[in-house]
């Protein structure tokens, strides 16, 4: 744990570090030096249109794109942002949810995620009220299931979205103020994570 505020963020390999989610803040990506350093949204099937959440400074907006690079982001300025890549959660489209989850090797390439398969699973999630809400689930279970739970405890009419972040091993959470912190299974080294800068009760 970093004793930051946060969660994981995005995919990436464990033996090089190279992160294989956007993860950029300002045009700058998070690492440097291997292949992808978060500048793509990568799948075993290689680089794919994935959902990614954007914060656009200037306009004081998120938004949900699916993309494959970081250079297909829409923004009002290239040095004032941060992007997030992960998997659509479709809070709001069973429809575009189920066919994602029936079609695992199309698309975005959820197949990667093992959906069926219990892990903890995380989350980065959004509203109108400019507000993020990190999420894990500290029981093991599969990405319906996780969705499920997230429509069920959260109330998604304030217009909430997000993305499914890694997950299994990689789930972790720490919150100093509260002296709470989960990690998911065994430690595992993460070149990314996501840090709350200004931590708002809920």
């Amino acid at each position: 744990m970093s004793g930051l505020l946060g969660i994981n963020a995005g995919y990436f390999d464990d033996n090089s570090q190279d992160v294989y989610s956007i993860c950029i803040q300002n045009s700058s990506t998070v690492t440097s030096g291997h292949t992808y350093n978060g500048y793509y949204n990568v799948t075993s099937a290689g680089t794919k249109a994935r959902g990614t959440l954007v914060w656009d400074d200037p306009w004081r907006t998120y938004r949900l794109q699916t993309i494959e690079a970081a250079d297909e982001v829409t923004i009002g300025d290239p040095d004032n942002y941060w992007a997030q890549g992960g998997v659509n959660l479709f809070l709001k489209n069973d429809t575009s949810w189920n066919n994602l989850i029936n079609s695992p090797t199309k698309g975005e390439y959820i197949s990667d995620q093992s959906p069926n398969t219990p892990y903890n699973r995380s989350a980065l999630l959004y509203g109108t009220s400019l507000n993020i809400y990190l999420v894990i689930s500290e029981t093991k279970c599969s990405l319906d299931q996780f969705r499920t739970a997230i429509k069920l405890g959260i109330d998604t009419t304030n217009g909430i979205e997000g993305i499914i972040l890694d997950g299994a091993n990689a789930t972790q959470m720490n919150v100093p103020d509260s002296s709470y912190s989960f990690m998911g299974g065994t430690s595992r080294k993460l070149p990314a994570m996501i840090q709350v800068v200004n931590n708002v009760p809920l």
